[in-house]
């Protein structure tokens, strides 16, 4: 039986779990993965924050809707600072 796999995105206030949804990887590439978590988090940001974020790197801006990814396993893509999401791929 070929495994599948899926992106598990989470989205956390604090230490608790908001929200959470598997997605089939063929689905989504990386850099979608990356537009849905800044959209999941713009949610819950101001007209003027989401604004402030979105300024290209010469201005003052602020990291809300920065992309982060870790090197280390299981290389998490997250986004957010409180809320924030984070979305892996695993196995179903």
């Amino acid at each position: 039986m070929k495994e599948k796999h899926v992106w598990r995105i989470e989205g956390f206030d604090g230490t608790e779990l908001i929200f959470e949804r598997e997605v089939p990887l063929h689905l989504l590439s990386d850099r979608q993965m990356e537009e849905v978590l800044r959209r999941l988090v713009s949610r819950y940001l101001s007209e003027s924050e989401i604004v402030g974020a979105s300024l290209n790197q010469k201005a003052e801006r602020t990291s809300f809707l920065d992309v982060r990814r870790s090197m280390q396993p299981p290389h998490l893509i997250s986004c957010g600072e409180n809320p924030h999401y984070i979305a892996r791929v695993v196995r179903e």
